[in-house]
């Protein structure tokens, strides 16, 4: 890694992304930005600087990105999620997963493009979810209900394989990563048990760190544990 890197969290608002400007942000060497889509005064952290990004709406990832001239890290945390059964779930409401968890991601990821251009790392980090994973999805009596997050996670996960393919002679790094089972607003409506976000925000930044372009193409959960497509 260069002196000095460059990382942009979209999705810092709380929850994971919070835990991770927070745990960049006490690295020595490192600019971190984060994104909320509502400004917040509250979010007062030193050595970091907040930029108003909806991953929905294309004006406003555009503005963000006019405001960011480089980066060597992106990393893409803005999700939704909940246990919605495809059954029960309507066709509009699915269409609004996919906007959220893999439109989203694409507006962000070609927005930023000239930023990671401009530096030499290149890494593009979503982060994904077990529960879009085909390969332990289809498995007899695999955990909970995936429902319509499941499907636009993995939507996201074959998003990152083609943006892999598309940017690999530019040097890029594009991998997926699982950040566990966590105790934020999502998580919890799992039960009880999850692990802290700063745990796995801790996780997530040290498997970014050795992250390279022969590591693209493959789904990684923050532990650096492979996870089957």
């Amino acid at each position: 890694m260069s002196s000095e890197q460059i990382v942009l969290v979209i999705g810092a608002s709380r929850g994971i992304g919070l835990a991770l400007v927070e745990e960049l942000s006490a690295r020595p060497n490192t600019q971190t930005i984060g994104t909320v889509r509502i400004p917040n005064a509250a979010l007062d952290l030193p050595n970091v600087r907040f930029v108003t990004l909806d991953v929905t709406d294309e004006e406003s990832v555009a503005k963000a990105a006019s405001e960011i001239p480089e980066i060597d890290t992106l990393i893409i945390n803005a999700g939704m999620g909940k246990r919605d059964p495809v059954l029960t779930t309507s066709t509009a409401d699915l269409a609004t997963y996919l906007d959220v968890n893999v439109l989203g991601p694409h507006r962000a990821i070609r927005a930023f493009l000239p930023a990671l251009r401009a530096r030499k790392t290149r890494r593009i980090i979503p982060i994904s979810s077990t529960s879009g994973s085909i390969g332990q999805q289809a498995m007899p009596g695999s955990g909970g209900l995936a429902g319509a997050y499941g499907v636009s996670k993995a939507a996201l996960n074959m998003l990152a394989v083609q943006f892999h393919k598309e940017l690999q002679k530019e040097g890029f790094t594009v991998v997926p990563v699982h950040p566990g089972w966590v105790a934020t607003d999502m998580g919890n409506r799992h039960g009880t048990g999850g692990m802290p976000p700063a745990t796995s925000a801790q996780a997530i930044a040290k498997l970014v760190d050795g992250l390279t372009a022969k590591e693209s193409t493959t789904f990684y959960q923050w532990d650096g544990k492979v996870v089957a497509w």
